[in-house]
């Protein structure tokens, strides 16, 4: 995962001269849909000295306005805020919310391309919102200016009757990227000039001819996936997970869900088997050749995180719950004892992009055609979830030139159902 430089500090108050002159102003009046706006923050912009989020980096400032009907909240929730952008900006921004003068709410993930906080039982008045300009750590290119979408709206919390589970229910969605590029360099992890493999594939897998791609997974239940682990200081060893499942009336139940092991490449803890991805050969109207797939990925562990909110200006989302990357670090230590827990909110997604280690299958040996790359995530149903008839997804590629030093892949479109 990648870290992000973000420039931040504590709650302090501020005063209103601090704010911008003549924000774009956005109002809630209803639970109704979304609020939206754009904006833009700069590399080069002017700081504001009392918003200390703000005092070397530019931001942008928006006036929300919660002009909400009396009673709104006999049913539980809030105001969500939320912001997006571009993933190709390399861009990390942080989201902030000032009420009074005092700071109520904030996102900054330092990994991801949304931030969203949830203004719980949100009194009407006016808020501040500040987004602020930040680079992810190592960014090749960043763009001096980055744009972003934002929405306001009310959300609810789940109904608690009936009494049930709260469970998520995992998807994978179709790739973006599928490519031989070499992937450059990351966690100090290289791979050789004019290769696309990395030389941990290479030394640990046996890979000659990656074929890289990206994998989104997200979480499309009525309640967040979450894990748990706990381990001794400074002991790197596989450690026994708990899926913690949460109950409409708010009540929790936690269940064995597999191991995390510590990836040593990555420098942090990841969950087991939490994806995986073949290749199967067609015979190019795509229908599947045979009854075994042409070749096999790894079974892939991700740290879990919450880095794209997918249901952006949807009913049903949730607020930023576990940042990426929690699993660097304990939520909590009593004594010698750290306790880990992250996962993926309701409405979100987990984005490894296809630069990272381990995101590949090994073509080598294969003949050129059209095959069907299928991704399932959960493949060997540890985890409890709402609906396991819709963990896999498809897509097209053809690849070309497999024979010769510089293969070729072309992404072509969604693929069939997944046998």
């Amino acid at each position: 995962m990648l870290a992000a430089m973000l420039v931040g500090a504590g709650a302090i108050a501020i005063s209103q001269p601090a704010q911008a002159a003549n924000p774009t102003t956005v109002t809630v009046k209803s639970d109704g849909p979304a609020v939206f706006w754009t904006g833009s923050v700069r590399a080069g912009g002017r700081g504001t000295p009392r918003v200390p989020e703000c005092r070397i980096v530019h931001c942008d400032n928006v006036e929300l306005k919660v002009m909400l009907p009396a009673g709104t909240w006999r049913k539980p929730g809030g105001v969500q805020v939320a912001i997006r952008w571009d993933i190709q900006t390399e861009g990390a921004l942080g989201l902030f919310v000032y009420r009074d003068g005092r700071l109520v709410a904030k996102s900054t993930a330092g990994v991801g391309v949304a931030q969203s906080v949830l203004l719980r039982s949100a009194k009407n008045g006016t808020y501040q919102v500040y987004v602020s300009y930040g680079v992810t750590f190592g960014a090749i290119d960043p763009d001096p200016v980055i744009a972003y979408e934002g929405l306001s709206e009310v959300e609810y919390d789940p109904p608690v009757m009936p009494l049930r589970d709260l469970l998520p229910d995992l998807a994978a969605l179709p790739q973006e990227n599928v490519t031989y590029d070499n992937p450059g360099s990351i966690f100090g992890d290289t791979a050789p000039p004019g290769q696309s493999c990395f030389a941990s594939e290479i030394e640990e897998q046996g890979a000659a001819q990656c074929l890289r791609f990206d994998q989104v997974l997200r979480n499309r239940g009525e309640g967040a996936l979450e894990l748990r682990f706990d381990r001794q200081a400074g002991v790197f060893v596989d450690e026994d997970a708990a899926q913690r499942i949460y109950r409409s009336d708010g009540t929790f139940r936690d269940r064995a869900a597999g191991q995390v092991e510590f990836h040593d490449v990555h420098g942090h803890y990841h969950f087991k088997g939490f994806a995986q991805s073949d290749l199967w050969l067609t015979d190019g109207n795509g229908n599947l050749v045979g009854d075994a797939p042409a070749a096999v990925g790894d079974k892939v562990s991700f740290c879990v995180a919450d880095t794209d909110l997918i249901a952006f200006g949807e009913k049903g989302d949730g607020p930023m719950s576990y940042p990426a990357p929690d699993c660097l670090d304990p939520k909590q230590v009593v004594g010698t004892t750290e306790f880990f827990w992250y996962g993926m909110t309701r409405g979100w997604a987990d984005r490894y992009n296809w630069y990272l280690p381990d995101q590949m299958i090994d073509t080598a040996g294969l003949g050129d055609g059209v095959y069907v790359l299928f991704t399932t995530v959960d493949p060997e149903g540890r985890l409890d979830e709402g609906d396991e008839t819709n963990n896999c997804g498809s897509v097209l590629v053809s690849l070309t030139g497999l024979a010769t030093p510089q293969p070729h892949a072309e992404l072509m479109g969604p693929g069939p159902a997944c046998p």
